[in-house]
């Protein structure tokens, strides 16, 4: 048996605990918010106070059970951004160095952690994207969201992370999600996002993108899952490591910026192979032969 092989193995005996693993899951969160809400007062007492608007305290072991099930959900079944959000939270505390370090090293990042800008918009102001010219990055941005039917309010808050400007650089990092899927001409498949997360891995050194994509290609279809680590993988690593900073950038400054400038200055540059090539050339091909 092949080395994948036996790996498509282990994961298809593992995938069934997500079942056992969910229901910890389900019930670690339930006694968290439980705990985070009606029991304030005796978690300040044992030093677990409430730090933020959205923050439930939870002990090492909640989070552990959190984390396990949440990435056992994850694998398990399709994508669900709450699992993904619940498996960064608990996860997370003790990886912000590198993202930090990151901002406060860069007159940007330190303006945004003083400023603490958040994604939302009007629905005047998302039209107002709509109408913006042909390659900036808001006309950009309005496109990727729109054939993808995805909205900016869809990205869970943080809870879990016990300290309140690690929150918000989790939460930034979260918003900010779209915009490197614009930035890097990257779709919502399976094979893209997992692209992505480990991209802001490389950027970030938080684990989530990591262990979101450890046993998730194993769901993937020989052929893709071949393609995303002959293709993706490595052009990830890479980009992801030499681009800038994109926690840094202050991207509700950047709407009226060529988007091909902006890729330039952060050092990003795209995978030739990405869906959005691949699936042109696709069709051109297919209009020719119906031509002929």
């Amino acid at each position: 048996m092949s080395l994948s092989g036996l790996a498509t193995g282990i994961a298809r005996r593992i995938v069934p605990a997500a079942a056992v693993a969910g229901t910890a899951y389900t019930v670690a969160k339930s006694l968290a918010a439980f705990g985070g809400h009606d029991s304030q007062a005796k978690a300040a007492s044992r030093g677990r106070e409430r730090l933020y608007d959205t923050h439930i305290a939870t002990t090492g072991m909640q989070k552990a059970l959190i984390a396990s099930g949440a990435a056992l959900m994850a694998a398990g079944g399709p994508p669900d951004e709450s699992h993904v959000a619940a498996l960064g939270d608990a996860t997370s505390n003790m990886f912000f160095d590198k993202m930090r370090r990151r901002m406060l090293s860069d007159p940007t990042g330190r303006r945004i952690l003083r400023e603490r800008p958040r994604v939302s918009f009007t629905e005047e102001q998302w039209e107002q994207l709509a109408q913006k010219p042909e390659g900036s990055f808001a006309h950009a941005y309005w496109r990727q969201m729109r054939r993808n039917n995805i909205s900016w309010t869809t990205r869970s808050p943080v809870r879990f992370v016990d300290n309140e400007e690690n929150a918000y650089m989790l939460q930034r990092h979260r918003e900010c999600h779209d915009f490197y899927h614009t930035i890097l001409d990257m779709d919502v498949s399976a094979v893209e996002e997992l692209a992505i997360k480990i991209f802001e891995w490389r950027q970030t050194g938080l684990p989530v993108g990591l262990i979101s994509s450890a046993f998730a290609p194993l769901r993937l279809s020989p052929a893709k899952r071949a393609r995303f680590f002959k293709h993706y993988v490595p052009w990830a690593l890479q980009c992801g490591s030499q681009a800038k900073p994109l926690i840094s950038v202050y991207w509700e400054e950047m709407w009226d910026r060529s988007i091909d400038d902006i890729r330039k200055d952060m050092g990003v540059w795209l995978l030739p192979e990405r869906n959005s090539i691949t699936r042109a050339k696709k069709q051109t091909a297919a209009a020719a032969s119906t031509e002929t």
